[in-house]
């Protein structure tokens, strides 16, 4: 606020009787900053505190108002309007309305300063002088803003596309990621399958060879115990004891 405040002061410097455009300018700035419109009496207070010396009387403060709000709810028709336009019929609507507006704001005052005469002629043709300088900023202006928007609205376009395009990638990247989860899981389930199974068959083949073990082991003691039977009755009967077993008896 206080950085637009000085380029106000700058622009319209003080005069004592004329206050009009300074307050236009300034409730301008008061609606850029803050989104909204105050009554008089707040908009006295804010020139108080940032303007001291701009005294503008009440009534001057309520017409600047009710010109801002018209302003505004121009600018907001013409944004809605703009809204369904493509960029290249919106730019000249664009040139349209602002060549439109600079002629009808600047051919009363060539009119007024061309056949002007008395005391004040100098006065309103400096007055008017000034307005077209003015006008004519106002111009370059709308030109520059004007081609901003037309870039804006070709940077909106593009980024649209990038962001379509983003979107198509990123849902075709999701269904092979779904494809992927289903064949991993897929995958998994058969995996845990297998090993199941070979768990089963091992612990199948444990038992078996537990079993084996156990009978070989019951077969060799029967043995053990049928040999020594049969060597006993056959020393009984006279048979020779082999060297081996008489030195372990010795």
């Amino acid at each position: 606020m206080l950085s637009r405040l000085t380029e106000i002061e700058v622009t319209y410097p003080f005069d004592q009787r004329d206050h009009r455009p300074f307050v236009r300018a300034f409730l301008r700035a008061v609606h850029e900053a803050t989104g909204k419109t105050f009554s008089p009496a707040i908009y006295r207070r804010l020139l108080s505190a940032y303007a001291p010396q701009r005294r503008p009387s009440t009534s001057t403060l309520a017409i600047e108002k009710e010109l801002l709000r018209d302003e505004l709810a121009l600018e907001r028709e013409g944004v809605a309007e703009a809204a369904t336009l493509d960029a290249p019929r919106l730019g000249k609507a664009i040139r349209a309305a602002v060549a439109d507006a600079m002629d009808e704001r600047t051919t009363p005052l060539r009119d007024a300063g061309a056949g002007a005469t008395g005391p004040d002629t100098q006065f309103w043709r400096d007055r008017a002088n000034e307005s077209e300088h003015v006008l004519a900023d106002m111009r370059a202006q709308a030109a520059r803003l004007a081609g901003e928007l037309l870039a804006a609205q070709a940077s909106a376009m593009l980024l649209t596309t990038e962001l379509e395009a983003a979107r198509a990638t990123l849902s075709k990247q999701a269904d092979s990621i779904g494809k992927l989860a289903v064949e991993a899981e897929e995958s998994r389930r058969f995996t845990m399958r297998a090993i199941d199974d070979a768990r089963g068959e091992t612990r199948s083949w444990r038992e078996r060879c537990q079993a084996i073990e156990a009978q070989a082991a019951a077969k060799a003691k029967e043995d053990n115990i049928l040999l020594e039977t049969f060597r006993q009755l056959a020393y009984q009967r006279g048979a020779a004891i082999p060297p081996v077993l008489r030195k372990g008896t010795t």
